[in-house]
């Protein structure tokens, strides 16, 4: 997973250092009943040790990285570095425009397309 993680050292000018406590910034846990989520940039410093700041819950094992995994361990790591959705950022002013032929389930984005 650690290799996973220092991807973002090529794209980024951050750098991690791994601890083994409830002081570290960001604290991730593996609740499988609690899906994949991270907080985002400066929202982690309010979480409060030892609560965590990142779930990777559908990650079955940590030794064996499936690229699945790799990705979901990386967009997670994205959003603790501050980084949201496509869809969320204020420049598209409340406007999503989807093309249906590029859906992957094409019926449940038909009725939201403009």
């Amino acid at each position: 997973m650690k290799l996973v993680i220092k991807e973002w050292e090529k794209y980024a000018n951050v750098s991690f250092d791994y601890i083994d406590s409830q002081d570290a910034l960001i604290r991730i846990t593996f609740n499988s009943d609690d899906g994949s989520w991270s907080l985002i940039g400066r929202d982690i410093g309010m979480a409060k040790p030892p609560d965590p700041t990142m779930n990777l819950g559908w990650i079955d094992d940590i030794e064996d990285i499936s690229e699945i995994d790799r990705g979901v361990i990386l967009h997670e790591f994205g959003h603790a570095l501050g980084l949201g959705h496509e869809h969320q950022s204020p420049s598209r002013r409340g406007v999503l425009t989807l093309k249906a032929a590029r859906a992957s389930k094409k019926s449940n984005v038909e009725a939201h397309c403009r």
